[in-house]
């Protein structure tokens, strides 16, 4: 994540009402087109959420925009090498769990709030 989103993100929490629930929010200052082969992303992201567990502002880590095969995984076993076990959540599966698990529950969006669309005349 980079520092000029900070404020877009801080607003967010603000709007929905997650400033109760939601901890600091770090950056790593690392573009993606800046990333290359090699473990700079996790090695930053390993002192980040080291530091944010050592000053007791997180028990869970989630992570922003790194829906990076194996980041998170690599990142939960470094922190659970040298420390309290601490989960390490991946936005983007955890949004597709989400997803697959409303579709095998067969919950659909709320047809009180989300209306279906008016009836259309259709041209062929």
């Amino acid at each position: 994540m980079l520092p000029n989103v900070l404020g877009m993100l801080h607003g967010l929490v603000r709007r929905y009402a997650l400033t109760q629930r939601v901890g600091p929010i770090r950056v790593v200052d690392i573009p993606v087109l800046d990333l290359g082969p090699g473990d700079r992303l996790v090695d930053a992201l390993t002192e980040q959420a080291r530091a944010a567990v050592a000053a007791r502002e997180a028990d869970v880590i989630v992570l922003g925009c790194t829906g990076m095969l194996g980041v998170a995984a690599a990142l939960q076993e470094r922190l659970s090498a040298e420390g309290p076990f601490v989960p390490v959540v991946d936005p983007t599966g955890a949004a597709i769990m989400w997803l697959e698990s409303q579709v095998r529950l067969g919950v659909r969006p709320s047809r009180a709030t989300y209306l279906p669309p008016r009836p259309k005349d259709r041209i062929a």
